[in-house]
C-alpha cells in the first residue's frame, strides 16, 4: 500500500485571529470541536440574524477557549458587534474571509 506524508501541508502551530483594536482574538479552527457545534445548528450557522442567544453561546464556546472569551467580555461590545465577532470567527475558520479588512484610498 501506498503512503504519502502529508504533514508539510498542515499548520499545527498558528491559531487565526481576529484583531479588534489593540485586542488578539485566537480562533479555535479544531475541526472536531466545529463540526460538533455546526451539526447542532447547521440551519442557521449561514445567518447569524437566526441563531438563539443559546445558538450564539454554543458557537462563541467552541470559537474562543476562556482566555479569549474573557478578553471578548471585556470589549464591552453590543449584542450586533458581538454577534458581528463571532460570524467573523466562523467566516475565517470557514476560508470565507480573507482576513484583512480593505483600508480606503485617501486623496
Amino acid at each position: 500500500m501506498k503512503a504519502i506524508d502529508i504533514t508539510e501541508k498542515l499548520n499545527f502551530e498558528e491559531k487565526p485571529t481576529i484583531k479588534i483594536k489593540d485586542t488578539v482574538l485566537s480562533v479555535n479552527n479544531e475541526a472536531v470541536a466545529i463540526l460538533e457545534i455546526v451539526s447542532k445548528i447547521s440551519d442557521k450557522v449561514s445567518d447569524t440574524e437566526n441563531m438563539t442567544m443559546q445558538d450564539i453561546k454554543l458557537v462563541c464556546d467552541a470559537l474562543f477557549d476562556e482566555e479569549n472569551r474573557r478578553k471578548l467580555a471585556d470589549l464591552h461590545l453590543g449584542l450586533i458587534d458581538y454577534m458581528t465577532v463571532v460570524q467573523s470567527a466562523m467566516e475565517l475558520i470557514a476560508g470565507k474571509s480573507s482576513g484583512e479588512t480593505p483600508t480606503p484610498a485617501t486623496t
